[in-house]
């Protein structure tokens, strides 16, 4: 990252600023359906390392290996509401749990930046194969003042960037 300044703090140049990815909203798209979400809670893909240990003419040798690649997570939180995306991304959670093939479904992930124009996302994903393994609702009590939290847990095969 480059900086700016000669003192103790330094500011970071203004061509770097414009790059960093700053986003309010996040935007998830499938089978005609659409949802929005005022938080990522992460976007997560691991490979698993397959360790081994043999015996070699100086002593033990130590060696990893690619292991098992786990299917990629996409957490997302939001405010719950009563309109028709809370709907479907409902029923699309309900036809995975009743082990529907339907629920798989290639869906897009766009992440638009703050301030910025709200029909051209910074970033794109597709989610190939995804279907919702989890939505939890917050907790809440009768009196509170609080919004009630909606995160969806989503899983897929891969997860492909696309060109902005």
């Amino acid at each position: 990252m480059a900086v700016m300044g000669t003192g103790r703090q330094t500011a970071v140049e203004q061509a770097t600023r414009t790059e960093a990815l700053t986003s309010a909203v996040f935007q998830i798209e499938s089978n005609g359906q659409t949802a929005r979400f005022s938080e990522l809670g992460g976007i997560t893909s691991e490979v698993e390392s397959a360790e081994y240990m043999e015996a070699g003419e100086k002593g033990p040798v130590f060696g990893r290996f690619l292991g098992r690649a786990k299917p990629p997570t996409v957490s997302l939180k939001r405010a719950m509401s009563t309109g028709k995306d809370t709907n479907w991304v409902w029923e699309w959670h309900a036809a995975a749990r009743s082990g529907d093939v339907a629920a798989y479904r290639d869906t897009t992930l766009k992440l638009f930046g703050a301030g910025g124009d709200p029909q051209k996302a910074k970033k794109s994903y597709t989610l190939v194969g995804a279907f919702p393994t989890k939505v939890e609702i917050m907790g809440m009590k009768a009196g509170a003042t609080e919004v009630v939290l909606q995160t969806v847990t989503l899983q897929c095969d891969e997860i492909i960037e696309l060109p902005v």
